[in-house]
C-alpha cells in the first residue's frame, strides 16, 4: 500500500494507553502519520508523550483552552497530510487492527469505510445500558434518515482526504456529528461501506471515558436525537 494514512488520536488522561496505541499503529500501518490532539491532560500523558518523541514520529497539539472530542478531531483533520484520514480510540487495540481492512476498501474504490457494531459478524459487548442506548439511537437514525446503514455512532472510520476539503462537514458537539457526516456523504453519492466490528466489554476505560449514569444517558440520547432532526432540516 503506497497511500499515506493519517490517524487522529484525541487524548485526555490516557497515560496508561497512549504508548501501546502509538506502538501498535506503527506496527500495523506502514506509511502512517500520527496526529495527537490532547486536551491538556493532567495525569502524566503529556510527560509520557514527551519521552516517546525520541522513539516514535508523531505530531502533538496540546489545547489548553478548549476541550471536546469533535473539535479535537476537526483540529486533527485540518493538520492531516495523508491520502486517507481516520480516527480511533486511544484505548482500543482492536480498532487499530481493522485499519488495514479499512484502507484496502478505500484503495478498492470506496470513499469512506467505517466500523459497524450492528451488521452481520459484528457485536456490542458493553454493559447493557450503554449497548441498549447505542442501539436505540442507531435504530432511530436508520429509520428517520432512511439510508442503508446500521451504525451512525461508532465514529471509527477512514475517509479519503479530499472529502474533508470538498464537503462542508459540520464537526461539532461530541460524536454526534458522525450521524450527519454519513448522511451527507451518502446523499452526495460517495461510496460508503460498513465493516463488522465487535466492541468489547467496558473493562479498560480510561479516565476520560468514565461510566456515565442514567442522567448522562438521557442527556446524550437527546443530543444525538437532536442531531438527527438537525440533519434532516439542513440537508
Amino acid at each position: 500500500m503506497n497511500k499515506k494514512i493519517s490517524i487522529i488520536l484525541c487524548s485526555y488522561n490516557e497515560v496508561h494507553y497512549i504508548e501501546e496505541c502509538i506502538s501498535l499503529i506503527n506496527k500495523t500501518l506502514k506509511n502512517v502519520e500520527i496526529i495527537i490532539v490532547d486536551d491538556n491532560s493532567d495525569d502524566g500523558t503529556l510527560e509520557k508523550l514527551d519521552k516517546l518523541k525520541s522513539i516514535f514520529n508523531f505530531k502533538l497539539f496540546v489545547r489548553k483552552n478548549e476541550r471536546g472530542l469533535a473539535s479535537a478531531q476537526k483540529k486533527g483533520f485540518s493538520e492531516a497530510t495523508g491520502d486517507f484520514v481516520g480516527t480511533i480510540d486511544v484505548n482500543s487495540r482492536d480498532q487499530i487492527l481493522h485499519f488495514v481492512n479499512l484502507a484496502a476498501k478505500l484503495e478498492g474504490g470506496y470513499d469512506v469505510a467505517f466500523l459497524s457494531r450492528y451488521i452481520s459478524g459484528a457485536g456490542d459487548q458493553r454493559i447493557f445500558l450503554r449497548a441498549f442506548a447505542s442501539k436505540a439511537i442507531n435504530l432511530a437514525s436508520r429509520f428517520l434518515l432512511r439510508i442503508p446503514f446500521h451504525d451512525f455512532t461508532s465514529g471509527i472510520f477512514l475517509m479519503k482526504r479530499e472529502l474533508f476539503d470538498h464537503l462542508e462537514i459540520k464537526i461539532s458537539g461530541y460524536a454526534e456529528w458522525f450521524i450527519e457526516f454519513i448522511y451527507v456523504v451518502y446523499k452526495k453519492k460517495y461510496k460508503i461501506i460498513e465493516i463488522p466490528y465487535v466492541q468489547k466489554k467496558d473493562d479498560n476505560l480510561s479516565k476520560s471515558k468514565s461510566y456515565p449514569n442514567i442522567f448522562t444517558f438521557f442527556y446524550l440520547g437527546s443530543v444525538y436525537f437532536l442531531r438527527i432532526i438537525i440533519t434532516l432540516i439542513r440537508n
